[in-house]
């Protein structure tokens, strides 16, 4: 899966999850394969500098906004 598609599904599913079952997630939670996990884990700095996600350890955050209201 390319990069963009990768981030783009990551993207719905915070939406969704963060709509539906609470807002604090694991990266496995999201993803299954290495590649994967590796393009979300370097994704998420961004996303918490925008202000849509919480940083807690190097695989746990938080959902503290959705994507939508921010990108």
């Amino acid at each position: 899966m390319k990069t963009k598609a990768i981030i783009d599904n990551f993207l719905y599913k915070i939406e969704l999850f963060y709509r539906n079952f609470g807002n604090e997630w694991s990266i496995n939670d999201f993803a299954e394969d290495k590649n994967q996990k590796n393009v979300i884990k370097e994704f998420l700095p961004f996303l918490e500098s925008k202000g849509i996600i919480e940083i807690v350890s190097e695989e746990k955050f938080k959902i503290i906004d959705l994507p939508s209201n921010r990108l």
